[in-house]
């Protein structure tokens, strides 16, 4: 069962401008039993939708899902869509209604809905969706993208990238800075141990002169009468 779209994007293709010229032309109309039929107040419509058909005499809008009795989004486009179907396709979509309050045609990227409305007058909605084979084209579509864009990025930009240069002569500047801090620290407790050993001689020294002195005197008594 197909899935109605909750969207009025009808491909991921670019949107053509709204007055670009028309697609088709009157012997296409013709062969289709269809006319174009643009923005008119004294239409059914009221002036709700801006390109319509008739088909067989029939009215056909091109509302939203999304908006109460507001057209698609997209509205010429999918219009185009329509007459593009095939003859053949859209002959037997038209017989399937006679009997049936919709119907749903789907050929080639396309499927529309098609429902009888009653209101004012009887006339067809015809909602829009793409079909599986469009939604796999349009997958493809954006997985290229994807991968265009991902290849462009890969192969222009900078290796490693301009933050990653600024990171590290950063941490370049930070370590030197320590660096420096330790050196000086070293330069500190060498003075300290060459203090340590200079305080050592001397108390070494002061000792030995002491032990002497005591050793003279000791001897000067013992030689007394």
């Amino acid at each position: 069962m197909m899935q109605l779209a909750d969207t009025d994007t009808p491909t991921s293709q670019q949107q053509p401008a709204a007055d670009a010229a028309s697609p088709y032309s009157e012997d296409q109309l013709a062969a289709r039993c269809m006319f174009a039929k643009d923005f008119d107040l004294l239409d059914i419509d009221h002036g709700h939708f801006w390109h319509k058909l008739s088909w067989h005499g029939v009215h056909v809008e091109f509302p939203s899902r999304l908006h109460h009795y507001e057209p698609n989004l997209y509205e010429r486009q999918i219009r185009d869509y329509f007459v593009a179907l095939p003859v053949d396709v859209l002959e037997a979509a038209f017989d399937r209604l006679q009997d049936a309050p919709a119907y749903t045609v789907c050929h080639g990227d396309h499927c529309f809905v098609l429902e009888w409305d009653d209101e004012v007058q009887r006339h067809l909605h015809a909602y829009y969706e793409r079909s599986p084979e469009g939604h796999e084209k349009d997958r493809r579509a954006r997985d290229a993208h994807v991968q265009r864009h991902s290849d462009q990025y890969e192969t222009n930009r900078q290796f490693p990238s301009k933050r990653l240069n600024a990171e590290l002569e950063q941490l370049k500047m930070q370590r030197a800075k320590a660096q420096q801090a330790v050196e000086a620290w070293d330069r500190l407790i060498i003075q300290c141990q060459e203090r340590i050993a200079h305080d050592e001689i001397l108390h070494l020294g002061h000792s030995n002169s002491n032990s002497n002195s005591n050793s003279n005197s000791n001897t000067h008594m013992s030689v007394t009468p």
